[in-house]
């Protein structure tokens, strides 16, 4: 999927995870969403935002023990 082809949404999320990098959990997408004025009532939804941005290819999915994960810019993608 393009970036164009994000919701608003998904599309200002993007745009955080690249300008300040680092290790993203559900908890500081559910964070930017709120700072960014937009609503997501809970876990499921950043969830889903993030394994939307993985499918895309932004995102690269990190195991830090089998049921605790994070995300971080997909470097070979050119991300970041």
């Amino acid at each position: 999927m393009s970036e164009s082809g994000f919701s608003p949404r998904v599309a200002d999320l993007l745009a955080a995870i690249r300008k300040q990098g680092g290790a993203w959990t559900t908890h500081r997408v559910l964070r930017t969403h709120s700072k960014n004025g937009h609503a997501a009532p809970n876990r499921g939804t950043a969830r889903r935002d993030l394994d939307l941005l993985v499918r895309a290819g932004h995102l690269v999915r990190h195991y830090e023990t089998p049921d605790r994960m994070f995300f971080t810019l997909n470097r070979a993608k050119g991300d970041g």
